[in-house]
């Protein structure tokens, strides 16, 4: 455990799917999130 507890490379690596399901979610929501905000300001 205490060998374990310095380095782990394989237990978090940087792209898995659960970051991939959560950008395609995440990046178009706030986006239009943003633009949604912003024609709040807009006026007729």
């Amino acid at each position: 455990m205490t060998s374990r507890l310095s380095k782990e490379p394989v237990t978090y690596p940087v792209f898995t799917i659960r970051w991939l399901a959560v950008h395609t979610l995440a990046v178009p929501i706030t986006f239009f999130l943003g633009a949604i905000a912003a024609m709040q300001f807009i006026q007729r």
